[in-house]
């Protein structure tokens, strides 16, 4: 069994799977304007593999010294993230890029909510 193959193997499964349009479709066109959907994707993987003669027990005794058999041991793993960041609006006057996210907003809005109730509740 090669490491490298393995892994070799696990990474090109990935990166087949860790697209944007695997995880939100294709581009959509309507009329003049096209709408492409933008995320952030993330993924990563690992593995291992260890081959060698099997020496101690859980008593921290010998075990058959005079047999040489082999023991060998693998494992891998990985995960993947997606998220959505926005989309580009394509029309033939101009592109603009509409972020999925509404944090910047919400935060501008609360720290100016809270501006207001300063100014507003002094005596």
């Amino acid at each position: 069994m090669g490491t490298d193959n393995f892994i070799e193997k696990l990474a090109s499964q990935f990166g087949q799977s860790a697209t944007v349009k695997n995880v939100y479709g294709e581009p959509v066109h309507s009329g003049n304007k096209t709408i492409i959907p933008v995320a952030q994707i993330a993924y990563g993987c690992g593995g291992g593999y260890e081959q060698g003669k099997k020496k101690l027990n859980q008593l921290k005794e010998p075990i058959n010294t005079t047999d040489d058999t082999m023991e060998e041991g693998a494992g891998g793993g990985g995960g993947m993230y997606a998220k959505a960041k926005g989309v580009y609006e394509i029309t033939p006057t101009c592109t603009r890029f509409i972020p999925a996210s509404g944090h910047k907003i919400l935060v501008t809005g609360l720290l100016i909510g809270f501006v207001l109730r300063g100014l507003f509740s002094r005596k």
